[in-house]
């Protein structure tokens, strides 16, 4: 095993040519907003996304910068950082006093504060060419190639690895997590690549369809053909409308941008990633003609699954889904392709100006289809081995508002529904605005629509937010959302409701230092056991998070990041709180090759329900977010190491140790001690 993973450093070694001097640069970082983002995404499946492809995307664009003076709506909407009135101001700046001068011109277009220029300054530049025509040629040399080989691994020994006397490990495989991923990128234009991994406790090798890596990935993606606007070979994915009957694309939820509550972005994009479930495998095409767009696509893929024993084959059914992506144990192993899943759908669009209008159409086959076991809460979960859904999507501009909505219906004629308005009523005042409303029994495989739980189905709501910039220094941001579910749900035996306030406070007294304040507060009722009664009864569980934060440049080269939370954790059985501190530097020198990052934490929370997420600087394109509940001390190191200007490597180190424990985690990720390491290694090779 170790022999093949220094043949494979040593390929990549030679590949990197000359070792010259090192040109410098800053670190490019996430957006504020997609951490935000990545930690709410994280609360709700406590499982941190395997989805990189908009950090790709914006590494693409900082290879290959954006002309503003250019670039049409959809190419800004690909950013992820600009919403569509900022858009929308933009594109009408551009039409009535021509092009842009220079970036800091972007100051005079409405709704561009400082602190959204400077997040834009490394995708995007300003420049008097005119629109690009490129041949064939230029699509396969303008573009750049990446090579990234991530290797990561945790010393210690969990329980899942340990022998219990004669019985096998748990875990089939080394607790070795390996990604393997080559592309070439022209963005807007072209992309191929090949994606595999391997993640901690999968064997290489001696099961069915087990050989080498767990997980292996292509696509052949290439826009603005001559007759095709898009093409896909292999793995893509496909987002429809506000994600109520397709959407595969991360999307973001209620959070620190109360203004991003729409969905946007291409119907189809490659698929680059190692996540698992979220895509679709086939063939993929549209076409543009006019004002009119059509898109088509047909995929055939292995799904995870669990069948029931039946001696004959032709009555087999599929029991549950498994969407995890882990192929550990034997049980997962040979859940592993169990379920064939063929879908095939469609869309038409027509965009005149600033409005347009769509309809959509996806078809599921499942073989064997899927009967899985009900329970009250989810009773009107799709069975069966066919699913179809349509839908009718549209945007449009109304002077200073933006209104955007999908109205879908699956087979069972279950309907769901939103509607949503961005609006400028004041050149520093932006309000958004939706309704939804999502049937108990709408059924969906791939829906993300806009809401306060993880499935568009069973949720009614309002939702209000505003953005206020009260000044060149202050900026206060917040929303309201009230919403009510009219069946049962997870951990709820009746109908119920919340509510959910978030006000945020950002004041920037230079360039050079910005301070937060977040007050977050979500109701929501649960079951709970009062004394004497043999019945659950719903009662409110309110819980609260305050935080505080400082980033703070110290000269050219050093950065600060000072944090504190607080959460409470509210409920009939008690009040539980808990609170987390930390204060992270980074070091980018700008004539030196080396930049450092590190960050010492300190958490005490009373239980579970009171823990703290918090997104972690980590090697490029690893979405890292720690949990973080019970009493402990957390730290990081990240260093990178810029060899050349084609190679670069990073080496993390991330330990938390919890003072006075035996044992940390359960099940098979058990570990024994008080303390748990992860090491990672990352070599990217770029040409």
């Amino acid at each position: 095993m170790a022999a093949g993973w220094c043949r494979i450093t040593a390929v990549l070694l030679l590949l990197c040519g000359s070792w010259e001097k090192a040109a410098a640069r800053q670190e490019t970082e996430l957006p504020v907003v997609m951490e935000n983002a990545l930690e709410n995404a994280t609360a709700v499946s406590d499982v941190p996304s395997d989805d990189d492809e908009n950090w790709q995307q914006l590494e693409d664009f900082r290879r290959h910068r954006i002309q503003l003076n250019t670039a049409d709506e959809a190419t800004l909407q690909s950013l992820g950082i600009l919403t569509d009135i900022q858009i929308g101001e933009l594109l009408a700046y551009r039409r009535l006093l021509g092009n842009l001068v220079s970036i800091y011109e972007l100051q005079a277009v409405p709704g561009f504060e400082p602190a959204l220029i400077q997040q834009l300054l490394p995708y995007v530049k300003v420049g008097n060419d005119l629109m690009p025509h490129y041949t064939l040629r230029d699509y396969l040399h303008k573009g750049g190639h990446t090579l990234l080989l991530r290797y990561g691994r945790q010393p210690e020994k969990s329980r899942g690895y340990q022998r219990t006397g004669a019985a096998a490990t748990t875990y089939q495989g080394s607790p070795d997590k390996v990604l393997l991923r080559y592309r070439y990128s022209f963005p807007r234009y072209v992309s191929w690549g090949v994606t595999m991994e391997k993640d901690a406790g999968e064997p290489w090798s001696g099961f069915p369809r087990q050989r080498g890596f767990d997980y292996y990935s292509a696509h052949v993606f290439v826009r603005n053909t001559a007759w095709l606007k898009t093409i896909a070979l292999g793995d893509y994915t496909v987002n429809f409308g506000q994600g109520l009957l397709q959407w595969q694309a991360q999307a973001y939820g209620k959070g620190a941008a109360p203004m991003q509550i729409k969905r946007e972005g291409d119907i189809l994009r490659p698929h680059t990633s190692a996540g698992e479930n979220n895509f679709f495998r086939g063939i993929a095409a549209a076409w543009e003609q006019g004002p009119w767009q059509a898109t088509a696509f047909v995929s055939w893929r292995r799904l995870d699954g669990t069948l029931a024993s039946s001696v004959d084959e032709e009555d087999r059914n599929t029991t549950a889904l498994q969407r995890s992506g882990y192929h550990r144990t034997v049980a997962e192993l040979s859940r592993k392709g169990a379920v064939q899943q063929w879908s095939s759908g469609a869309n038409i669009r027509y965009q005149r100006h600033r409005w347009q209008v769509g309809a959509n159409m996806v078809a599921h086959r499942l073989d064997p289809s899927l009967q899985r076991e009900l329970r009250p809460y989810s009773s009107f979960d799709f069975t069966g081995g066919q699913l179809t859904g349509i839908s009718i999507d549209y945007a449009a501009y109304c002077r200073n508002v933006h209104l955007f909505g999908e109205l879908a219906a699956s087979d069972n004629g279950k309907p769901a529904f939103v509607q949503g308005a961005l609006a400028s009523v004041a050149p520093m005042v932006d309000v958004a605005m939706a309704y939804r409303y999502y049937d108990k029994a709408y059924q969906s495989f791939y829906a993300a629509g806009f809401g306060d739980g993880s499935r568009t189905a069973n949720e009614q709501g309002w939702y209000t937010g505003i953005s206020l910039l009260l000044s060149r220094r202050w900026k206060i941001e917040g929303y309201a959302d009230f919403f009510h579910f009219p069946w049962l749900k997870y951990r709820a035996d009746a109908p119920s409701g919340g509510r959910d306030f978030s006000a945020q406070a950002v004041y920037t007294p230079d360039k050079r230092s910005k301070w937060l304040l977040r007050v977050t507060q979500a109701t929501h009722a649960e079951n709970s056991r009062l004394p004497g009664n043999a019945l659950d009864v719903l009662s409110d569980v309110t819980s609260t998070n305050i935080r505080t934060q400082a980033d703070i440049a110290c000269g050219r080269n050093w950065q600060l990041r000072i944090r504190g939370e607080h959460s409470i954790y509210a409920a009939d059985s008690g009040r539980k709180t808990g609170w987390m501190g930390y204060l992270e530097a980074a070091w980018h020198p700008r004539a030196c090759p080396l930049a450092l990052n590190a960050r010492l934490a300190r958490f005490g929370t009373a239980d579970y329900n009171s823990r703290i997420y918090a997104y972690e600087r980590s090697v490029l394109y690893d979405n890292a977010v720690s949990l973080l509940y019970g009493n402990g001390w957390q730290y990081y190191l990240n260093i990178k190491w810029k060899v050349n200007r084609r190679l670069a490597c990073w080496l993390r180190v991330h330990q938390a140790i919890y003072p006075g424990q035996q044992t940390i985690g359960t099940g098979p990720e058990m570990v024994d001690g008080n303390r748990k390491t992860l090491f990672q290694f990352q070599l990217l090779r770029s040409w």
